[in-house]
């Protein structure tokens, strides 16, 4: 790992990793979360939620440290933000010309009640979500082999596709490891949690990469990785209180329970 003037930083995916994949729960990691707090320890969520989904809930986590956003597409930190992906409205131009040629409907093509029935969300969430800067969520309506056509396109743009259960992204070419350098001035050691293939280019950055189990019968492939037990949050904990007993962080002296 890293000698006696590393410090530890914890940068964490949110979905089915700190938050429970179906009820966004998070009751599990609190005393982690105070152990850490205590031990002056900062959590950096990497997500692939906007900011503004982030900051909605940041405040439920007691948390100030940087966020990185839109998988890996910009950090904040404080004042200062570090963009490492492409603006959204230069995604908007390259696709406006292909619409012509493939057939797709993207957040910016309709208004909040059309993403609440594609997302299931509620209004302010779907508002949250709709708040994009570096990436746009496309609904695809073509052939599987437009699809792939269309991805090759976006490639050698130099922009990425991302695809997830609902929506084909497209954003700049980046992952959320490629943030991680960003902190190695700092002389941190990085344990990096996550769960999903978004994932798995932090998990690879990081000094600790740790897998959280998924629900059903997925398995993410990461080699030389740590592996929970449990799902979700409770998976969290489970790693990082074995982890942090490893390294003798000490234990919180607040009680959650």
């Amino acid at each position: 790992m890293a000698g006696e003037t590393m410090k530890l930083m914890v940068v964490s995916d949110l979905d089915g990793t700190l938050l429970d994949h179906d009820d966004y729960s998070y009751e599990a990691v609190l005393p982690v979360l105070d152990r850490m707090d205590e031990a002056a320890i900062p959590l950096v969520v990497n997500t692939s939620k906007t900011r503004a989904e982030w900051l909605a809930m940041r405040r439920d986590f007691g948390n100030v440290d940087p966020y990185i956003v839109e998988n890996g597409s910009a950090i904040y930190d404080g004042e200062k933000v570090e963009v490492f992906g492409v603006s959204r409205a230069d995604i908007l131009d390259f696709l406006n010309p292909l619409r012509s040629k493939f057939k797709f409907t993207g957040y910016s093509d309709v208004g909040i009640p059309e993403i609440i029935k594609w997302t299931g969300l509620g209004r302010q969430s779907a508002e949250r979500s709709a708040d994009r800067h570096f990436s746009e969520p496309l609904v695809w309506q073509d052939t599987p082999e437009k699809e792939e056509e269309f991805c090759k396109m976006v490639k050698a743009s130099g922009l990425m596709t991302l695809r997830g259960g609902r929506f084909l992204h497209v954003l700049g070419e980046t992952d959320k490891g490629r943030p991680l350098k960003y902190f190695r001035d700092q002389k941190v050691a990085i344990i990096a949690l996550g769960d999903r293939p978004n994932d798995l280019a932090m998990l690879e950055a990081a000094d600790i990469g740790v897998v959280i189990k998924a629900p059903g019968d997925f398995v993410l492939e990461a080699e030389g990785m740590l592996r929970s037990t449990e799902t979700g949050p409770r998976g969290w904990a489970e790693m990082m209180t074995q982890i942090f007993d490893q390294l003798q962080i000490p234990q919180s002296t607040t009680n959650n329970g």
